[in-house]
């Protein structure tokens, strides 16, 4: 569908930078109360109905200020702003995602908290995590500067809804100041970026060269005045740990919620990252330390959480209230050092484990064994920086007769990603393995166009 809307109304934006915060503060808000998170088991696009509403939302937003709106069945949506004082330049695409990572939550409004003094932010439905300057040292760039939050529950989807929030408010400040120059632009707005689903991106290219568009920016960082000039090539592993028959120790059966630390890939060192994947598997090593596995504390089961795949809960056999203090102990030391960043755990009674198997004891052994295999390169997201990439056991969830274990392959060279599949492949042990291409790094690409990260960085 394609419409065009009146223009804007009421008093202008002033050109000023606190009145330009709050106005974008406001477009933050109104897109993160839409829940726009996207599901990679569904089959449709987009992937959600939240993505639909938010498309909706945008195209009313974008015709109230003007520009002409087209949205299709698969909530693309495309605001344009016809050029005005930039006779013979060419159009410019404006891109950003609509969707966020499974495990966001929509949020009615954001916390203040102005000239933040480096102290912990307080959260206000969640207390056991710790944003200071001695968790998270990175945050000195913030340090005096007025911080916006949710309630610490959940993420609220800064990726991409910040990004959205600053092209809201460029739009809005274009449409009520017609002094300012621009060629033809274009605002995209796409659905299922985060699970790399590319069935609409296709036609919006075509459509997008049939108008002459050969330039474009992402709207999709992390830093201030960041600018990225390339991405990793990515795969997805996926291998499958069978059920095996095993004969676990007598008593009762917990069920063990795990609480990972959730962060981005690209800043997994810098915030501590951490997987249940790695912590169970550390776990049972600590077990096996202490002279607790098999005979004391038995895992028989393991679950990435649905939503939040850097949680999971683990089933386990314990023998007697000894065995149980020394699981305490344990999980103390393994997961202990990193509650300040949100980890943490809890048991429980579990159901009773009728049919054991020895698929998750496998699986743990083999993360444990797989994150020690290589000096060539960095495995775990969090021991990767700067350049380097990761092969990162990130999710087991059960699969037919057993476990699949999947893992997050990514490189800056094609030729790196190339060796990151090898070395899995080489690792997998003669278990089922499926080794899946996502997406490829824009650099090469890009050194052919200098002139566009030369203009990323006058504006910056």
């Amino acid at each position: 569908m394609r419409a065009r809307g009146d223009g804007p109304s009421g008093a202008a934006i002033a050109l000023d930078d606190g009145v330009i915060a709050r106005i974008s503060l406001g477009h933050l808000e109104r897109v993160v109360a839409i829940d726009s998170s996207s599901d990679e088991s569904s089959r449709s696009i987009p992937s959600t109905p939240g993505q639909a509403r938010l498309a909706e939302a945008l195209e009313g937003f974008f015709l109230e200020a003007g520009a002409e709106v087209e949205r299709d069945d698969f909530a693309n949506v495309i605001a344009t702003l016809p050029a005005r004082g930039a006779a013979g330049s060419e159009p410019l695409a404006l891109m950003v995602h609509l969707d966020t990572a499974r495990g966001t939550a929509a949020v009615p409004s954001l916390e203040l908290l102005d000239a933040w003094d480096g102290q912990a932010v307080r959260y206000p439905r969640n207390s056991r995590i710790w944003v200071d300057l001695v968790t998270y040292p990175s945050a000195a760039a913030f340090l005096g500067q007025d911080l916006v939050h949710g309630p610490g529950d959940a993420p609220f989807g800064l990726d991409d809804k910040l990004g959205l929030a600053h092209l809201m408010t460029l739009v809005r400040l274009l449409a009520e100041h017609p002094e300012i120059p621009h060629p033809e632009l274009i605002v995209v707005a796409r659905p299922d970026e985060e699970i790399g689903r590319m069935g609409a991106v296709e036609g919006l290219a075509d459509a997008l060269a049939r108008r002459g568009v050969r330039s474009g920016y992402t709207v999709d960082g992390i830093a201030p005045f960041e600018i990225n000039t390339e991405n990793f090539n990515a795969s997805r592993g996926s291998l499958w740990f069978r059920d095996r028959p095993v004969r676990p120790p007598d008593g009762r059966d917990l069920l063990l919620s795990l609480r990972g630390v959730n962060t981005h890939g690209a800043t997994a060192r810098a915030e501590g990252h951490r997987p249940a994947t790695r912590l169970a598997a550390e776990l049972l090593a600590a077990l096996e330390g202490r002279g607790l596995f098999p005979s004391g504390v038995y895992p028989l089961g393991f679950v990435s959480d649905d939503q939040r795949d850097c949680d999971a809960e683990l089933s386990l056999r314990v023998a007697g209230a000894e065995a149980l203090q020394g699981l305490e102990r344990a999980l103390e030391d393994v997961v202990g050092p990193h509650v300040r960043r949100g980890a943490g755990w809890q048991a429980a009674e579990g159901p009773p484990i009728r049919s054991p198997s020895g698929a998750t004891v496998d699986m743990l052994r083999w993360v444990l064994d797989f994150l020690g295999s290589s000096r060539d390169f960095p495995l775990a997201a969090e021991e990767s920086s700067g350049r380097q990439g990761y092969s990162h056991p990130f999710r087991a969830r059960p699969d037919g007769e057993g476990l699949r274990l999947d893992l997050r392959l990514r490189d800056f060279e094609a030729e790196g990603l190339a060796a990151r599949e090898a070395h899995l492949r080489a690792r997998a042990g003669g278990r089922p393995l499926r080794v899946v291409a996502q997406y490829t790094n824009m650099g090469p690409r890009l050194a052919a166009r200098p002139e566009l990260v030369a203009r990323a960085r006058a504006a910056a």
